[in-house]
């Protein structure tokens, strides 16, 4: 699993990411189960799933090094609230984690 977090402005509520890599390097084809981005907005937070199931890979399933991803409307998009408030409210921290 691959975590990232990022520092941005609001994206407002994401329906669809687009992944992709250049295939340049040996083996550097993957296996992606899903994309989870969880962000908080001062005291909200919010997770949304993107499920995949596919290989970015050249070799193997349909060929395709990139995949344009739709988010799960069965439940995983969920909205919670945080204790504390933030230091930045006008700024969204995304953690976003691949699931491979």
């Amino acid at each position: 699993m691959d975590i990232f977090c990022i520092r941005a402005v609001s994206l407002g509520d994401l329906e669809k990411v687009l992944i992709s890599h250049d295939g340049s390097g040996p083996g550097s084809g993957w296996f992606l189960d899903k994309i989870v981005i969880k962000h908080k907005n001062g005291e909200e937070a919010q997770e949304v799933v993107f499920p995949c199931n596919r290989w970015l890979d050249e070799y193997q399933d349909d060929g395709k090094t990139e995949r344009e991803l739709t988010a799960n409307k069965d439940g995983s998009s969920m909205k919670t609230l945080l204790k504390g408030k933030s230091c930045f409210p006008t700024i969204v921290f995304y953690t976003i984690v691949f699931a491979v």
